[in-house]
């Protein structure tokens, strides 16, 4: 009972939040223009803010808790205040407002976008989404490039927003220790990346296409995706230096894109390996 009552009146020492406060939250959950104009996003749930903690620790603008999450995740708030981050208190009600999920966590982190980098990667691997627009399926691939260490992801225009919610948790995290980009025109990035002697390459669900496990990769590759409705674009298939297939070996109309990523980049690891 000792413990409950201590929770309480640490909690109680936190500013409340206010009912505009509440509002920007709610719009930059909600908003793609507030992000953007911003240059803030939000995430929820201790797992998302303890990476941010752990990669991008200077990027955490504030924290706001409910009662009992702060009394459940007392040490973020004491990492918070070591780092002069500000925190704040929310009601129960008012953190089911903002939230898009029906069972709020009840503790949010308002973070900074990374700074914009006009500069590409001089080498390693790439991956460029060409309108891979399930929110999922982004999320999933931002997770899975950060474990096999590609060093940039290019985002067409017509891409999920990395910063929306369903994005970043699928990405448990690794939205932070992966170079994301800003949506936009990735053509003009891949012919620069051929340039400096990165191999584009399509995956298709062609079958005239050459198998992943017969491609010659070189040190330097940039890997672009589609959606899995219409695939890449005839426009970056054109400037492409080749097109490989994940061969199939039993049922299936169609591959994951996000599954897909992963067996490809596995094997470009075991190539160079």
């Amino acid at each position: 009972m000792q413990k409950e009552n201590n929770s309480s009146s640490n909690s109680s020492s936190l500013p409340p939040i206010v009912r505009s406060h509440a509002d920007e939250l709610r719009s930059l959950i909600r908003d793609v223009s507030a992000r953007n104009a911003s240059h803030s996003f939000v995430i929820e749930g201790p797992h998302l803010i303890e990476r941010a903690f752990e990669t991008a620790p200077g990027r955490i603008k504030e924290i706001i808790f409910t009662e009992k999450a702060f009394g459940e995740h007392h040490g973020l708030s004491k990492r918070a205040e070591r780092q002069n981050i500000r925190s704040y208190q929310i009601s129960v009600k008012m953190a089911e407002r903002i939230s898009d999920t029906k069972t709020p966590q009840g503790i949010f982190a308002v973070v900074k976008m990374p700074e914009k980098e006009d500069a590409l990667t001089k080498d390693g691997i790439v991956i460029a989404l060409d309108d891979v627009q399930d929110p999922g399926n982004v999320g999933a691939i931002i997770r899975t490039a950060s474990w096999f260490g590609v060093k940039q992801i290019l985002l067409s225009k017509e891409c999920a927003d990395p910063y929306s919610q369903k994005v970043l948790r699928s990405t448990q995290g690794e939205i932070f220790s992966t170079n994301v980009g800003i949506r936009g025109e990735i053509k003009n990035n891949l012919v620069y990346l051929q340039q400096k002697g990165f191999q584009v390459v399509v995956a298709t669900l062609d079958p005239g296409a050459c198998s992943l496990y017969k491609m010659a990769f070189v040190q330097n590759v940039a890997l672009v995706l589609g959606s899995e409705a219409h695939g890449v674009s005839k426009e970056i298939i054109r400037i492409a230096d080749g097109q490989i297939i994940v061969p199939k070996f039993g049922a299936g109309e169609s591959l994951n894109v996000a599954i897909s990523a992963g067996i490809i980049l596995s094997e470009i690891m075991r190539n160079r390996i």
